[in-house]
């Protein structure tokens, strides 16, 4: 059985010609792209040894049979079908090695829907579905799209919010910095990460802070009005006694942004300065 190895940055390889095949992506976010076939094609399993199994079920062509290795995302119809396969999956349209476009974010509107997102084309190159995807890569910008079960961009989101002030969320270097500060950490907690992106969005900007000023940015950030002296000092008192921490009075604060009602998991977050 022929094995096919990539590098250690983004690799993408196309199905040319069916067979049977190991494919290993090695380092990087690594792509398949299965040209016209679609979804309902292939079966794809998780193997006992923590591969993943791809295999055609259609019998009007050639049988494909692929085990792939540290692959993160498949496309399928004619490259419009993007499906992560877990962990940091990322559909890329900068132009990359991996990438099957050069387009930026402006050629497409952005929107969610019940399986995960999908983008309209303006150049009438029609709609692109993203299926387990947590990023879009365009030449111009990026999006977050992991918003679930206390994704990192949510993480971001909430933290901003809470620190900077709704505002700071069109501020995409923002973002950026705050994703790559969680991306970089992929071992810990998502609880643990929120507390420390928290701490050191607290210590940038409001560095050697009296308990009372942390108490006044957050809750107006949050609440969108100053407290008066009796509303903060059961939050002070907290700090003061030890009872809470900078970062988990933070937390505890940006745990209240509605980012629903502000629109983001539906359109995604945009983020520059950084990419994968």
């Amino acid at each position: 059985m022929t094995t096919y190895t990539g590098t250690v940055s983004n690799d993408g390889w196309t199905v040319v010609q069916a067979g049977t095949f190991i494919l290993n992506g090695a380092a990087g976010v690594d792509a398949l792209y299965l040209g016209t076939s679609i979804r309902a094609d292939y079966s794809v399993t998780n193997a006992s040894d923590g591969s993943i199994r791809v295999d055609s079920i259609s019998a009007a062509s050639a049988p494909l049979h692929a085990t792939l290795q540290n692959m993160e995302v498949l496309v399928y119809g004619s490259n419009h079908d993007y499906v992560g396969l877990g962990g940091l999956d990322v559909a890329f349209f900068d132009g990359s090695p991996s990438a099957a476009y050069k387009k930026a974010s402006s050629n497409y509107t952005l929107t969610s829907n019940s399986a995960g997102f999908q983008a309209l084309a303006k150049d009438g190159t029609g709609l692109y579905t993203f299926n387990n995807i947590q990023r879009i890569q365009f030449t111009d910008k990026s999006i977050a799209l992991d918003f679930a079960n206390n994704g990192n961009a949510t993480l971001v989101a909430k933290t901003l919010v809470a620190v900077f002030g709704a505002s700071s969320l069109s501020s995409p270097s923002y973002v950026g910095i705050g994703l790559k500060f969680l991306d970089q950490d992929t071992h810990t907690a998502s609880s643990a990460k929120f507390s420390d992106l928290m701490a050191l969005a607290l210590s940038v900007a409001l560095p050697s802070a009296a308990s009372a000023q942390v108490v006044d940015l957050l809750y107006t950030n949050v609440v969108g009005a100053h407290p008066t002296s009796a509303q903060a000092q059961p939050f002070v008192a907290m700090l003061d006694t030890g009872a809470q921490t900078v970062s988990s009075l933070g937390v505890m604060a940006a745990d209240l942004v509605n980012i629903t009602a502000m629109g983001l998991p539906q359109a995604g977050l945009a983020y520059t300065g950084y990419t994968l």
